[in-house]
């Protein structure tokens, strides 16, 4: 199975996972966005995990992340496939590692467009 497809992303949090958008995973680029964001970035594949890097920049309403509450982020985040339909890992930004997040993807389709 290949990583390339539309993926939920969520955040782990004390309450269980919080949905917070969807991305694009594409040849190694990631697209994605939701309610008051938007990412790009890139990801690749190595022993079996996934390492992205993503730019998430936050309009209206900002939410505080790894303590910071700013428009934009650099993130670095490493999954592993649990499962054919699942990545489990934890997001970090520089310098930061400790503030580590718990995130989860699920897949929900291909990278197919219908016809």
């Amino acid at each position: 199975m290949g990583y390339d497809g539309i993926w939920s992303f969520e955040l782990g949090s004390a309450y269980g996972w919080e949905s917070i958008g969807t991305l694009f995973l594409k040849d190694g680029r990631v697209i994605g966005g939701g309610r008051n964001h938007y990412s790009l970035g890139t990801f690749n594949v190595k022993d079996e995990n996934v390492v992205m890097h993503i730019e998430i920049t936050q309009y209206g309403k900002k939410r505080t992340l790894f303590g910071l509450q700013t428009e934009k982020l650099s993130v670095n985040v490493e999954a592993q496939l649990s499962h054919d339909q699942a990545m489990l890992g934890h997001a970090t930004i520089s310098g930061h590692e400790e503030y580590a997040i718990y995130v989860r993807f699920i897949r929900r389709g291909d990278e197919k467009a219908p016809n």
